[in-house]
Formats: structure tokens, C-alpha cells, sequence
């Protein structure tokens, strides 16, 4: 089952935005690599989006690592993808990103107001057995085990920070510098005398083209970036096609799961409706990372968990805690920090 899930997952991520794309005259077919070159540059991302969740899942089965651990992690992202940003821009000799005090500020706040709202009371007991369970069996429990599992998470992090700047890098396209073609004067020590009328047949000939090249010029000196559902398309079409040829040829459960959903349309109904709804929320993250940046993206995504954790408490109604009080108040401060930040600069 959770095969067929993921199949369709990355399935849609590649099928709704290149019907997008196709519908509104995009640039998803041309921009699709064609060469190994190009196909590289994608196979790099692929693996660092796969880094980011199996790391972060690997990590919980050394010692010393819970699921709190991992929340912390996960939620304080979003510095880690600004210092990133920032590094990746100046290395590229692009403009750099410039934060303020009051961004990095706002940012930690965030963070701190996310991890508070993501962990609940019954986490913190698990925590509190686990530790305690830890402390009687200290005989079994190496420091080494314990630090490959932080190794771990911080890998995924970086990962995390790494994906959405790329993503924008290539998004975003590049300014590419030409050397302009020599003139005719660098042949002026050759016998002029004999050649005039070749001289003059090739002034004739530039003056027709010299709008035309100044044109081609201006066209050479940019290289535009790709749009969001290219990007997806490009990215999502590896994973899509190395899963369904491990379906076939390692599990041989590709055909078995083709007849449990046309047997069961029901569960093909519910396959469809989570693919539609994971394409639908990976395209407007990443056309927002176009638009507005990294930082702002992850920023609203972890929002995003706050608002779920809220909206849980308002359907299933339970009791609110005081560290949730507490999240909800850094968090609003966060907001209003990074608002006012923004007034100032």
C-alpha cells in the first residue's frame, strides 16, 4: 500500500504540473533535459531531496534520538536555508542575499513558536519513559550511536537548506558573460590594396546585420530560468521513473498493485485524491520559492504546521497547554518582528 501511494504521489507531481504547463503554453516539454549534462544536474537534486527524508528516518534508530529530537531539528530549518542562501549566492557571484537582525530574529522565533506547537504533551512523556529507560540500561548505550543519529539529522537539515536554493537557482536562470567578436581592424597590417572590394562587401553586410546582432547580443547575455512546473516535471520524472522500475523488475508488485486498485476502485478514488492534493500543495511551494525566495517559503511552511496543530485543537477540541500558549506568543512575535523589520529597511 504504501507503495502504490508513493507511486502515485510522484506520479502526479509530474502529470498535474506538465498539464499545466502544456494548457497555459509553457516551457515543460522544451526545457526537458535531453542530455546527460542536463539530466545530471537533476539526478544531484533528486538525491538531495531523498537525503533529506531518509536521513531524517534513518536517524531514529541510533540511541540518544526520539522523535522530539527530530522535531527540533526539522522545525529550525529555516535558518539553515538563509545561511545557505547567502553562501550559495556569493559562491555563484550573484547579488548576494542580504537578512537583517530583525529577519534572523524573527526567524528564531519562528522556529522556537514551531517546535513548541509540534511537540505535544504525550512526546514529551514518550521523551521522559525513554529517557529514563536510557538511564537503566546506560550499559548498552554508546556515545558513537548516539552521535551518528545527530550526524544524521543535521545531515537531512542541510539537505533541507540546499533544495529550495537550488530549486530557486535554477528557476531563476543565470547571467551568462560573452566575449565580443573581434573587429576588423586587428587585420589592418594585411595588404589593403588588394582586397577593397572585399572590405566593402563586408562593411555592406554589417551594417544590414548590426541590429539584428546587437539584438542577439542582448539575447546571449541572458539565460532565463526554467519555470516552477518544468522544474518539477525535470525533477520528479527520475524518482517517478526509477519507482516504477523497481516496482517491475525488484518488488514485482507493479502488476498487483494495478489489479488491487481496478478491483478495489474505492482505494483508486482515495490514490488519486492524495496524489492530486500532494501535486497541488509541491507546485505552489515551489512556485513560491520562485516568487518570493527560500527563506519565505520555508517560513510559511512552518507556519503551515502551526496552523494544522491549531486547527486539530478547534476540530477535535482538547486542552490547550501552556507551552502552546507559549509557541502561539512566540510565534506572533516572530510575525510582528519580521514586519517591523521589514518597515525599517
Amino acid at each position: 500500500m504504501s507503495t502504490s501511494i508513493t507511486l502515485f504521489q510522484f506520479g502526479f507531481c509530474v502529470l498535474l504540473p506538465l498539464t499545466i504547463s502544456t494548457c497555459t503554453g509553457g516551457d515543460a516539454i522544451k526545457s526537458f533535459p535531453r542530455t546527460f549534462k542536463q539530466i545530471w544536474i537533476y539526478i544531484k537534486l533528486s538525491a538531495i531531496v531523498y537525503g533529506a527524508t531518509a536521513c531524517a528516518t534513518m536517524s531514529l534508530g541510533y540511541d540518544g534520538v526520539t522523535y522530539v529530537t527530530k522535531v527540533v531539528f526539522k522545525s529550525a530549518k529555516l535558518i539553515p536555508t538563509m545561511i545557505v542562501g547567502v553562501i550559495l549566492d556569493r559562491r555563484a557571484n550573484r547579488v548576494g542575499k542580504k537578512y537583517t537582525a530583525y529577519e534572523y530574529a524573527s526567524a528564531v522565533l519562528l522556529c522556537i513558536g514551531a517546535i513548541g506547537f509540534c511537540i505535544s504533551p504525550t512526546d514529551l512523556k514518550d521523551n521522559d519513559n525513554s529517557q529514563e529507560n536510557t538511564e537503566d540500561a546506560t550499559e548498552d548505550v554508546t556515545l558513537g550511536s548516539h552521535w551518528i543519529g545527530i550526524s544524521l539529522l543535521t545531515t537531512s537539515v542541510v539537505c533541507d537548506a540546499l533544495v529550495p536554493n537550488i530549486q530557486q537557482q535554477l528557476m531563476k536562470g543565470t547571467t551568462v558573460r560573452r566575449v565580443r567578436p573581434q573587429s576588423l581592424s586587428s587585420n589592418k597590417d594585411s595588404d589593403v590594396e588588394d582586397c577593397d572590394e572585399e572590405i566593402e562587401k563586408e562593411m555592406k553586410n554589417l551594417i544590414d546585420i548590426d541590429d539584428h546582432a546587437a539584438n542577439q547580443k542582448q539575447k546571449e547575455t541572458k539565460s532565463e530560468g526554467i519555470s516552477s512546473q518544468a522544474l518539477l516535471v525535470n525533477t520528479n520524472s527520475i524518482g517517478f521513473t526509477l519507482l516504477v522500475l523497481s516496482t517491475i523488475l525488484v518488488n514485482r508488485s507493479f502488476l498487483s498493485i494495478i489489479s488491487f486498485l481496478i478491483t478495489k476502485p474505492q482505494f483508486l478514488i482515495l490514490h488519486v485524491s492524495v496524489g492530486m492534493g500532494l501535486g497541488t500543495a509541491v507546485l505552489a511551494y515551489t512556485e513560491l520559492i520562485r516568487r518570493s525566495g527560500p527563506a519565505v517559503a520555508v517560513a510559511v511552511a512552518t507556519l503551515r504546521k502551526v496552523v494544522t496543530i491549531l486547527l486539530s485543537y478547534i476540530i477535535f477540541p482538547k486542552p490547550m497547554t501552556g507551552l502552546h500558549a507559549i509557541s502561539a506568543g512566540l510565534v506572533v512575535s516572530g510575525l510582528g518582528l519580521s514586519y517591523y523589520g521589514r518597515g525599517r529597511k
